[in-house]
């Protein structure tokens, strides 16, 4: 049978199934010694975030043809790499869409109603928060989201359905709007216009601290940053200072430029911002669904089917 190497361990469904069709080794996540030990004469890995899948471990990989991601961002797998050396990387880029909706709606609704702030203010004794008038209303303000594809239309769906927001986009890929979104020539006017901006664009070298302390001047003071995407896209000392300053009304992170952030990044102690660890994709639910499909692209491969996703499958003959 096939060798599989999993780098993090992985739903048990997905575990369960995976070792009808290969030979599976699980190692303890993080530990690179383990990784390079075992990828010698694995044919697959399935990878989390916690590994950047280098050259360097490629050149390991003698007999590997397959990295499968569980998730859809690729950013820490050097794909360049892996079409030289014939390898096809795999992500999952429907299993977790909905999760990730999910979370930025609810943290749109959390910044918009002051949810951890009031939480904190009556937890230290300060019932009189409420008068502060602090929470708004979501009917009726303008959503602009940078990037439109599966997930930014699935949140603009559920924004316009649940609270009848406007919703303005800029994608410079699209050429026609999906329904209901207003598609803008101009990232400048999106964040100039929004009263609640999401990031929905994967991290690439031109979407590497795209989101700079220019397009964050040009916010509204009562407009909020959500960004449930990847860290790096934002400049994140930029946004350190205009929450600092007050200068926009607050912000929502799931991710980070590098995770788990360090002790002394400024986020961590701004007071109107909310922060979660990565944790949008990883219901119990999207848990099963992006293991499977990143265990049913290598078992596919391994019967000579051709996954469903192959993010590089272009560049590798």
């Amino acid at each position: 049978m096939k060798k599989v190497l999993l780098a993090q361990p992985i739903h048990k469904s997905a575990m369960e199934f995976l070792k009808q069709h290969a030979e599976v080794v699980l190692i303890k996540e993080g530990n690179l010694d383990d990784l390079k030990k075992h990828l010698v004469d694995s044919y697959a890995v399935i990878l989390g975030t916690s590994i950047k899948f280098t050259s360097e471990l490629m050149d390991v990989a003698h007999q590997l043809k397959i990295i499968s991601r569980t998730g859809v961002g690729v950013d820490n797998v050097d794909v360049k790499a892996a079409m030289q050396r014939g390898i096809l990387v795999l992500n999952t880029p429907e299993a977790n869409s909905l999760s990730v909706a999910e979370h930025t709606v609810t943290l749109i609704c959390a910044l918009a109603k002051q949810v951890v702030y009031l939480d904190d203010q009556l937890r230290n004794n300060n019932y009189g928060a409420r008068r502060q008038y602090l929470p708004v209303d979501l009917e009726g303000k303008t959503l602009g989201l940078i990037g439109c594809g599966r997930i930014g239309v699935m949140v603009a769906q559920k924004c316009i359905a649940a609270f009848g927001m406007n919703v303005i986009a800029y994608d410079p890929l699209l050429r026609t709007a999906p329904d209901g979104i207003f598609l803008n020539e101009s990232i400048e006017n999106v964040f100039k216009e929004a009263d609640f901006i999401s990031l929905h664009i994967p991290l690439i070298k031109s979407t590497r601290n795209l989101i700079d302390e220019k397009l964050l001047s040009l916010m509204k003071p009562s407009a909020f940053l959500v960004n449930t995407a990847r860290g790096g896209i934002v400049d994140e000392k930029a946004l350190a200072e205009k929450l600092k300053n007050k200068e926009i009304a607050g912000a929502a992170l799931d991710v980070f430029s590098i995770e788990p952030p360090d002790i002394d990044n400024e986020l961590l102690t701004a007071e109107n911002i909310i922060l979660t660890p990565h944790t949008a994709a990883l219901t119990q639910e999207c848990t099963a669904r992006v293991a499977m499909e990143a265990v049913k692209g290598v078992v596919d491969h391994i019967h000579g089917k051709i996954p469903k996703f192959v993010y590089n499958e272009e560049g590798v003959s």
